[in-house]
């Protein structure tokens, strides 16, 4: 019979900062020792990692500005396009040339709200996008059959 535990795991999405997932259930074999982790519902993930740099008041890095247009299924042109900037402006903001402004960075916070079905007040729009850009960790938690923001200050 296997043996369930929960343990905390990183979580590796290429060019986002540290994912740290709390609570992710892992089953170990008895007779052999090993263990298996599978990250359970990673489209629920994604959009609760989605949900968390949206709501980071540090302006957006450029592998959270990629990881969210991804989040949208957008390519680069598109995003230029809705946010009405240059394609090249959406290609220096991902790879790090040149910081995103604050109104396109609040308005791709809106897009993935919107998008996404999120809890995001409009309130919310003074108060992100005006540090300067920062790697945070990121925590979330999976409880109750879902991800969602770790109460744990990151």
């Amino acid at each position: 019979m296997q043996r369930a535990t929960c343990a905390d795991r990183r979580y590796v999405v290429r060019g986002l900062p540290s994912i740290v997932l709390h609570g992710v259930p892992v089953v170990t074999c008895p007779t052999c020792g090993r263990s298996d982790d599978g990250i359970a519902q990673v489209d629920d993930l994604h959009h609760a990692i989605a949900h968390a740099i949206i709501l980071k008041r540090q302006r957006l890095l450029p592998g959270e500005i990629r990881f969210l247009r991804k989040q949208l299924r957008l390519p680069a042109l598109e995003l230029a396009a809705r946010l009405g900037v240059t394609p090249e402006s959406v290609s220096r903001w991902e790879n790090g040339w040149t910081p995103m402004g604050v109104t396109p960075d609040r308005l791709l916070r809106l897009m993935v709200a919107v998008a996404q079905g999120a809890q995001f007040h409009l309130a919310a729009l003074r108060s992100v996008a005006c540090l300067h850009p920062r790697a945070n960790a990121i925590h979330l938690r999976w409880d109750d059959g879902k991800w969602t923001e770790s109460v744990e200050d990151a």
